[in-house]
């Protein structure tokens, strides 16, 4: 699956989000095999038990028998914003990232951004 496919199919997943508090968002996880697992946000009444559309696809790729993920498509309609991944999530990811793992962002402006991972993780200070 090509970059572009991996963000489409990141709206669709994004489609099945429940929110409550901020925008929709999905994730398309490709594995180093090369199979896809789709994540979605969910909001609860309490923030604290909210889950983040990557740590959905790589727990769906994790129990399908993922080893490692190798390239994610992202999409959430924030206005051409790029959406802020949270801290945990990112150590999450750094787990089970391929080298060179890079998230591809589509803030619903029909414009494409790829950042590497170390990329986000110095962004959010985490080194």
């Amino acid at each position: 699956m090509d970059d572009r496919n991996l963000v489409a199919v990141a709206e669709q997943a994004a489609a099945t989000s429940r929110v409550i508090r901020g925008p929709i968002a999905g994730c398309t996880v490709k594995a180093d095999d090369g199979r896809v697992f789709l994540g979605c946000r969910l909001e609860y009444g309490d923030p604290a038990l909210d889950q983040d559309p990557i740590d959905n696809g790589l727990a769906n790729g994790r129990v399908n028998g993922m080893r490692r993920a190798a390239r994610i498509g992202y999409y959430s309609p924030t206005g051409g914003r790029l959406p802020v991944l949270p801290a945990a999530t990112l150590r999450r990811l750094a787990e089970l990232a391929a080298p060179g793992l890079v998230v591809i962002f589509s803030p619903g402006s029909g414009d494409q951004v790829e950042k590497e991972l170390g990329e986000l993780m110095a962004e959010a200070g985490i080194g």
